[in-house]
């Protein structure tokens, strides 16, 4: 644990239509709110146009789109004169594979003999093009687009060099294998030249099969990077290092660590290459999805994650656990699918492995099987017994990535014990010690490592970018990190998980909505009351589809959209309903999401073979759903209202839970108000800071009551944000070093409570939440019912919120929660009186 962790971090997306400079503009509000830290999107130079800025082309200098040097100098003294720090995503595990990126382009001219090749994990002696990159960038096969005059020997302009020019592409040449600049050269001329190159052009669907270096997961254009050499380290990592250096960066966050090599060892670099240029309190995170029950592992030298688990947790909290049975039922009898997340997440796996990632997988494949064939013991296991047991281990696990001697290997005992049900023998036995870390010898330790980066990929292609869009009984449940087997937990659970968090990693982020969100955080809070109105829900299915049945296109065996897709429309519409209603903006907001949606789902449409036809018919029934003049509109309106409602009680709480449970709280940028965002792009829209800076003041000095009449307008989230900083920047070491505890409710609502404290010589804070209130609802926020349930609050002197007593007294929740879902208690003066 970190001496002084930040009070909160706020995350800005920097990009050219928000630069540096503009972000600048934002500090001073940020400073006001409470903000300690600005935790910054990647700032190193990307390739042109990036929004998001994770395809780094040069790690030596600040991207020019962002700001630039110059700009980086003036968003490090604004934020010193606020007395702000800065936390700064980077990305060590890739690159983009672009003709921008001068290391990637010198590694295409000049092959293995480039100073540059080591910076990337390509596999050179790769059969089917030893010696040679796969450039799969092709918009047809090969042989097509040689005939086809779309690949010509062209004279660089500006160089006078030989290039080769294909459509939206042009390659350097390998210095002496072109003698004569000819531009009327034959296919048959120029294939002769193009074999002689240090790279192989192929059509991009060739990638999945034949790609010979690692990528982010399946994305061709991003190349992974061998940060586990020290020579390369130190190259990628010298201006973030050199921004530490200078005080400019206090933090870190870390993309992606389940790809690297060694991660634990690439931690240890980190961690000391920061010591040795500016000793002292330093935050490192990590972004690591972590299983159910899983923890990081013991070793690493980082404050924690980003926090993905925490919003997870705290909306199976606000889920009602007892309707998974109706509300499976009811997307089972809407939909007809009859299978579990389970089931959808083995196949999705399997399919991965056979599909996109089918390269890397069998390029595990090949070692496994040659170690076999070397020892006397497996030489007869065949190529074909040791691919099925390795994919159905694959298939099986659970967590991202398991860590054998980092960290026990939880998961991939119990998907080795799964696997042993349906390939039981000696090949699963032999693949089963080779990924377990359990053999010896260098190519051992290869394919342990190549096991360990492939499993990450497969997981983030089959279950977030897959099955969470296939299989949707509850959509809030299939969130990054989301564990969507596990419908609701009970407050004991809860308090457990943050009981262990406190002792593990208190200074680990705790995140609601991030830029890597499905859903933002109260479209989330709005779908768990879905779960307390399961009947309505499932009564408003069968209306709302009979009433929309003229808008349905296709056939009784491919309507369109899908049973799937119409039923993930309702549960988008009912969780971003807009005040007033839909409108043309807003249309286009869940069409763009829809689309997005089915191409990952990757059953009626898809990215790489999109159903123009099917989009078509999915687009022009969303748009006439969502037509206000329509009737949907208002028949859906009252339930939408009505869950919009309770979704704002959820909200409030849930940020008040993010506030005060152990880690440090991080709000996505605008998200001190509602978050009502899809995945991205949407949840990268602009936000108006000027108007967010222009009403803070009057909103913290509002009365909450008063706001809370007018909630859907967001100040009272607002406000409520405001009030939950100001008193972790009151007391910054009661919520870094404080004991965390439950505080039982007594009382007839007692099941509805959920109340904790935070202590620390003798300080308390005591806060307390209302959950699964659908039955409750009195006046704008307010509850009812809460009348004779209390609190027991610690020895200590009331200074603050609440009513002042004698040590131990009792505080009633019915007064607080009629008015307001949050009670928060303070007690003990900083002298311990």
């Amino acid at each position: 644990m970190i001496a002084h962790p930040p009070c909160a971090t706020a995350r800005l997306q920097i990009h050219a239509g928000f630069t540096l400079d503009d972000a600048r503009a934002a500090l001073p509000y940020l400073a006001r709110l409470g903000i300690s830290h600005v935790y910054a999107s990647p700032l190193l130079a990307a390739r042109p146009g990036s929004g998001h800025g994770y395809d780094v082309i040069d790690p030596t200098r600040i991207d020019p789109e962002r700001g630039g040097e110059a700009g980086f100098e003036r968003f490090a003294a604004a934020l010193r004169s606020q007395g702000l720090g800065l936390i700064l995503d980077i990305v060590p595990n890739h690159m983009a594979a672009s003709l921008h990126n001068p290391w990637w382009r010198d590694v295409l001219e000049h092959g293995r003999a480039s100073p540059h090749a080591a910076v990337f994990d390509i596999d050179w002696n790769a059969p089917a093009h030893p010696g040679r990159l796969l450039l799969p960038i092709l918009g047809q096969r090969y042989g097509e687009a040689l005939r086809a005059g779309d690949i010509k020997l062209r004279r660089d302009p500006e160089t006078g060099r030989p290039v080769i020019a294909i459509p939206g592409h042009t390659l350097p040449v390998a210095p002496g294998t072109v003698e004569a600049i000819d531009e009327t050269l034959g296919p048959d001329a120029l294939h002769a030249i193009l074999e002689r190159q240090h790279y192989r052009l192929a059509h991009w669907r060739v990638s999945a099969a034949e790609i010979n270096y690692r990528r982010f997961f399946d994305i061709d254009d991003l190349v992974a990077v061998r940060v586990e050499d020290p020579a390369v380290f130190d190259a990628t990592h010298s201006r973030i290092l050199a921004a530490v250096a200078t005080g400019q960066v206090q933090g870190l966050r870390i993309d992606h660590i389940d790809g690297l090599a060694d991660p634990a060892g690439y931690l240890a670099r980190l961690r000391q290459a920061v010591d040795a240029v500016r000793p002292g309190p330093f935050t490192i995170w990590v972004e690591k999805i972590l299983a159910e029950g899983e923890d990081l592992p013991a070793g690493w030298p980082v404050e924690g994650t980003t926090g993905y688990e925490v919003a997870n947790a705290i909306h199976a909290l606000q889920v009602d656990p007892a309707a998974a049975g109706p509300i499976r039922a009811a997307y089972a009898g809407f939909t007809g699918d009859q299978g579990s997340m389970a089931d959808t997440i083995r196949r999705c796996r399997r399919a991965v492995i056979e599909g996109n990632l089918a390269a890397p997988f069998e390029a595990l494949v090949d070692p496994i099987d040659r170690l076999a064939y070397a020892g006397w013991d497996t030489r007869d296991l065949t190529r074909a017994d040791l691919r099925e047991a390795l994919a159905t281990v694959i298939e099986h696990l659970q967590a991202y990535r398991d860590y054998p001697g980092d960290g026990g290997t939880f998961s991939l005992d119990a998907a080795i014990a799964r696997a042993r049900e349906t390939v039981p023998g000696p090949a699963l036995d032999a693949v089963a010690k080779l990924v377990s870390g359990g053999a010896s010898g260098d190519d051992a330790a290869l394919i342990l490592q190549r096991f360990q980066q492939l499993t990450g990929a497969v997981a983030a292609k089959a279950v977030e970018d897959t099955a969470f869009y296939r299989h949707l009984p509850l959509a809030s449940l299939n969130e990054v990190g989301g564990w969507p087997e596990r419908f609701g937990i009970e407050p004991d659970d809860f308090h457990a998980i943050f009981a262990r968090r406190r002792q593990l990693s208190p200074d680990a982020l705790s995140s609601l909505s991030t830029h890597d969100h499905k859903r933002g955080a109260d479209v989330r809070a709005r779908l768990a009351a879905l779960t307390e109105l399961a009947p309505e829900w499932q009564s408003g299915l069968v209306a709302w589809s009979a009433l929309l049945a003229p808008q349905r296109g296709g056939s009784e065996d491919r309507p369109v959209p899908s049973r799937r897709h119409e039923h993930l429309f309702y549960q988008t519409v009912l969780g971003t309903w807009p005040a007033g209603g839909p409108d043309k903006d807003y249309a286009d907001r869940i069409v763009a999401y829809l689309l997005k949606a089915a191409r990952e789902g990757k059953d009626e449409t898809g990215w790489t073979d999109p159903d123009q036809a099917y989009e078509a018919g999915l687009e022009r029934f969303i748009r006439a759903a969502l037509d206000p003049s329509g009737p949907f509109p208002a028949t859906i309106a009252p339930f939408a209202e009505r869950l919009a409602r309770i979704g704002a009680i959820n909200g409030l709480a849930q940020l008040a839970m993010q506030m005060t449970l152990p880690g440090v709280p991080d709000l996505y940028q605008g998200t001190e108000e509602w978050d009502l965002s899809l995945v991205d792009p949407d949840n990268r829209r602009p936000v108006e800071w000027d108007r967010l800076a222009g009403q803070l003041d009057p909103v913290a000095e509002a009365d909450p009551e008063e706001l809370a009449i007018a909630w859907p307008d967001a100040r009272i989230k607002h406000w409520l944000a405001a009030r939950l900083l100001r008193l972790r920047r009151e007391d910054p070491e009661l919520f870094a070093r404080g004991d965390y505890a439950p505080v039982p409710a007594q009382g007839p609502a007692a099941a509805h409570v959920v109340a904790w404290r935070r202590s620390l010589d003798g300080r308390h804070l005591v806060v307390a939440v209302p959950r699964l209130v659908a039955g409750k609802l009195n006046g704008a926020l307010g509850l009812s019912g809460f009348d004779g349930t209390a609190l027991t609050l610690p020895d200590g002197r009331s200074v603050g919120d609440g009513e002042r007593g004698n040590g131990g007294s009792r505080a009633d929740l019915g007064p607080v929660f009629g008015r307001l879902p949050v009670f928060l208690h303070r007690l003990g003066g900083r002298d311990g009186r």
